[in-house]
């Protein structure tokens, strides 16, 4: 099995969600399913900036 994973925001406009449903299609058309989405905090530059929150979303490919 193959993973795939994609950093895809925390905040989305009508057009964002759009983008992200164009790139499930496309990586579907891949042979990539989708599998889930879970939330991660990245660090703030340095290390010592503010930390802020992302989603990943992960796909599958058998």
């Amino acid at each position: 099995m193959q993973y795939k994973i994609e950093q895809i925001g925390a905040e989305f406009s009508s057009k964002a969600i759009t983008g992200l449903e164009n790139r499930f299609n496309k990586y579907s058309e891949q042979g990539y399913k989708f599998h889930s989405v879970f939330q991660v905090q990245k660090p703030g530059c340095l290390g010592i900036g503010s930390p802020s929150i992302t989603y990943l979303a992960v796909y599958t490919k058998e």
